[in-house]
């Protein structure tokens, strides 16, 4: 995640470093130790994390408002 507007030229070194550090077996097997699921290649895009998360708000929104859990 990165603040909205920020250059996609940054964007786009920032997951690189990403994708080149889960593509690391020692990294890949810490976090997994540690429980973590590895999203798959295709998933290590700003644009899949975009629509992972949109998807997320369309699947959780209505159950947030109808239960009208709120942020203190």
């Amino acid at each position: 995640m990165v603040p909205k507007g920020t250059p996609e030229g940054v964007v786009a070194k920032l997951n690189a470093a990403v994708v080149d550090t889960l593509a690391d077996p020692t990294v890949r097997q810490r976090l997994t130790d540690l429980g973590q699921v590895i999203a798959t290649r295709d998933e290590q895009t700003p644009a899949a994390l975009a629509a992972h998360h949109k998807a997320e708000i369309e699947k959780w929104w209505p159950i947030i408002r109808a239960a009208n859990i709120k942020v203190d």
